[in-house]
């Protein structure tokens, strides 16, 4: 196991760690201001100084050193959080939300680079509402990317009075919140919606809630039937759905035993079928219950989880901890106490 850390800022969240085709490895992060969201929110690359031609060897320097941070996109005034980073081939794709610091005016942003993350281009994800989060990539059995996402309906009317107040966009009671994936059968150049289910503002009362975050995630388990987990703020446990069609349709959520502190957790999978999930297993509510961070595995598709391993019980804030899985080779970022990044390489049969 080899933990290091990346970045330290005023405000670091949201980190992804991904492999680019020629063997570098990418991490990004959203940084600046004081609080999540804010305007000086900004989304930043960094990448590992000991890659280059040598990192097809994968040796124990891997994500060792990292670069300074470079700022993805143009300084326009508007403040990014990136939600998705995502590696297609040559292509790296990177799914970003633009809006004013307080998540008004909020415009989906598909962010793509042919160049290893040089130069850029973008392009708003019309396939998909304003006011929604992409989320981490699966591969399916059948050839086809998915992509979780969940999405709010903001109304102009309810734009405006954010606006006029300064407030943030969560002060809004919606009547609904919808779950659901992208479907993508071009590798990532257009993409199908598919609603799994929305959560409505009748359900969101009987736990005290009128806004949540549920930030969702999907694993394969055998082939069509797809299992999606999300938090659910105050509630202690994960959620889950599931698909038995490649996601065109989807069963009524229900709560696991899973604990969970309203955090995002990243389902995976590796080449020889074992799930594998990124979480912090605690029932408590707020900031300080999302300790400790763990990996559990599961080799008979989430019925139970065989192994459990503790990646970090330090006391502190550990959040959205979120990677890919080379082999046995676990590689993830995540940010600890709101304010530092750190890198993790962690060995499935051996730590």
């Amino acid at each position: 196991m080899f933990i290091k850390l990346v970045h330290r800022d005023s405000l670091s969240v949201e980190a992804n760690v991904r492999r680019l085709q020629n063997g570098e490895l990418v991490l990004l992060c959203t940084c600046g201001g004081s609080a999540e969201p804010a305007p000086e929110n900004r989304t930043y690359i960094f990448r590992s100084r000991n890659d280059g031609a040598e990192m097809c060897i994968r040796d124990s320097n891997d994500g060792a050193d990292w670069s300074e941070k470079a700022q993805l996109g143009a300084e326009d005034g508007f403040a990014r959080y990136h939600t998705e980073a995502a590696v297609i081939g040559d292509r790296l794709k990177v799914f970003v939300s633009a809006h004013n610091g307080k998540f008004i005016r909020w415009r989906n942003e598909l962010y793509e680079s042919s160049d290893g993350g040089n130069c850029w281009s973008v392009r708003s994800l019309g396939e998909l509402p304003e006011y929604a989060f992409v989320r981490s990539m699966a591969v399916l059995s059948d050839g086809r990317l998915l992509f979780p996402y969940h999405y709010y309906p903001i109304t102009g009317e309810m734009e405006r009075n954010s606006l006029e107040k300064g407030t943030y966009v969560w002060k809004n009671p919606v009547p609904y919140i919808e779950s659901g994936i992208l479907l993508s059968e071009d590798g990532g150049e257009t993409f199908k919606r598919r609603v799994a289910f929305r959560t409505t503002a009748e359900e969101m009362k009987k736990y005290g809630l009128t806004w949540f975050w549920p930030e969702n995630t999907v694993a394969e388990l055998e082939s069509g039937h797809l299992a999606m987990l999300f938090r659910m703020d105050g509630f202690g446990r994960l959620q889950r759905s599931d698909s038995y069609d490649f996601g065109e349709t989807w069963g009524e959520p229900f709560a696991t035993d899973i604990p969970n502190p309203s955090n995002k957790p990243q389902l995976l999978k590796t080449n020889d079928g074992r799930i594998v999930l990124l979480n912090t297993p605690n029932d408590g509510k707020g900031l300080e219950a999302r300790f400790p961070l763990e990996i559990w595995i599961s080799e008979n598709n989430m019925a139970g989880w065989n192994k459990k391993i503790v990646l970090s019980d330090f006391p502190g804030v550990y959040s959205y901890a979120n990677g890919f899985i080379e082999g046995n080779i676990l590689y993830l970022a995540f940010e600890f106490n709101r304010h530092d990044i750190y890198f993790a390489r962690v060995d499935l049969e051996n730590d």
